[in-house]
């Protein structure tokens, strides 16, 4: 049994927040249909260009890799035409969640907005996930996780202090304002649910996810008047005892020795005692301290580093590269590295990272590799009540595809 066995979920998500949010809910045991659009011209053209693949069987490949497409099923729905709006509205009867990353207003064009769902299951709860949430100023203004975090107060505090902000892949705004928040709102409502009878629509602003997230911060801007800026602050590159220094063989280690004790235990490592009481150094002091520590790990090669270090009672790290975190020992033995049966493509086998959502009694696991695009079109409108010459002369009309 998986936590989430009996819930259903429609996802209409094209891109990475929506995508990894659905996909949380899946390896937890969650039944999803992504509700695609046929795959015309232009979109296998942009997909193919963005994904580097060639014909349909690259694309079936890519899909048994792609993590963000796993547990999920497919249907292609021309949501212009009337009667493919019919058949989503049948989907919407039954399901427990529906889940779309547009801007505000296209599901309601598309005839699958909250309340059309409210209005033919009250118990659904209904989800978007959106740049800048479904009102204000900005509702309406295009963006990616770049923007999100702009607005937000992070990316102008991450990078050096006399240089631009260095942009941190999209992890922040996209995969944990978007994503993550976007799966703890749909649970806790699928919670509420169980005591009123009755869904909920959970506006997911990305933007706000990265300022909830930014909340310890922004309490002292809030508090005190105190806002940080870049390498001002002992966990954004403003300490030495914080920070990243490059080793002998031109790798980089991390340190974190925030605690006295840590930072006592590091002086001794590194045969620095005489830095012992400069911890939380200022000006030219400060300068003197990351110049010693500079100099002390050129010394040595990460991985001894890393070995001398991780003993000492000292918060330390090897910064990785992907392929080297996928290597390391700790990954491997703590089971985030999954090998799946694939054999629709030639290699026979997928190599995927695991939920890292631990359940002692439902664990997540992965049912089943990505899907193209409609791959279970003719099999759930069957499952609807669809004979198979109707829906053959749906896909031949393209309602669906």
């Amino acid at each position: 049994m998986q936590a989430l066995e009996g819930i259903t979920v429609l996802d209409f998500c094209r891109n990475a927040p929506g995508m990894f949010c659905t996909t949380v809910l899946a390896d937890l045991g969650a039944d999803v249909l992504m509700i695609e659009r046929p795959m015309d011209e232009t979109r296998s053209a942009y997909e193919k260009l963005v994904a580097g693949i060639q014909g349909d069987d690259d694309a079936r490949q890519h899909a048994c890799f792609n993590a963000l497409q796993r547990n999920k099923r497919s249907i292609a729905l021309n949501l212009k035409d009337p009667e493919a709006q019919d058949i989503f509205q049948k989907l919407a009867e039954t399901t427990d969640v529906v889940v779309e990353g547009f801007r505000p207003g296209v599901m309601d064009r598309l005839g699958a907005g909250y309340e059309k769902v409210r209005s033919i299951n009250p118990r659904a709860v209904y989800c978007s996930v959106s740049g800048y949430g479904q009102d204000g100023p900005y509702a309406q203004l295009a963006g990616h996780d770049i923007n999100y975090i702009s607005f937000a107060g992070a990316l102008g505090l991450i990078g050096p202090r006399d240089g631009k902000p260095s942009i941190p892949l999209n992890l922040i705004a996209d995969y944990a304002g978007g994503g993550l928040c976007g799966a703890v709102g749909i649970l806790a409502a699928l919670m509420a649910r169980e005591k009123t009878g009755i869904g909920q629509y959970v506006d997911i602003a990305m933007s706000e996810g990265v300022l909830y997230m930014l909340s310890g911060m922004i309490s002292d801007v809030l508090s005190r008047g105190v806002s940080t800026e870049r390498a001002g602050n002992r966990l954004n590159g403003g300490a030495p005892y914080y920070n990243v220094y490059q080793t002998k063989d031109g790798k980089y280690f991390s340190i974190a020795a925030i605690e006295p004790w840590f930072w006592t235990n590091l002086c001794h490592a590194l045969d620095r005692e005489d830095l012992l009481p400069h911890q939380d150094a200022t000006g030219h002091q400060k300068t003197v301290v990351e110049q010693a520590f500079a100099e002390a790990f050129l010394a040595k090669t990460r991985d001894e580093w890393f070995e001398e270090l991780k003993g000492a009672n000292i918060s330390v790290g090897k910064v990785y590269s992907l392929s080297e975190a996928l290597d390391d020992p700790h990954v491997k033995e703590r089971g985030m590295l999954l090998e799946i049966e694939a054999p629709d493509i030639p290699e026979g086998k997928v190599r995927q990272v695991a939920t890292s959502i631990h359940l002692s009694e439902t664990p997540g696991e992965v049912r089943h590799l990505g899907s193209v695009t409609g791959q279970h079109t003719s099999s759930v409108l069957e499952n609807l009540g669809f004979d198979a010459a109707t829906v053959a002369d749906l896909i031949r009309r393209q309602v669906v595809q």
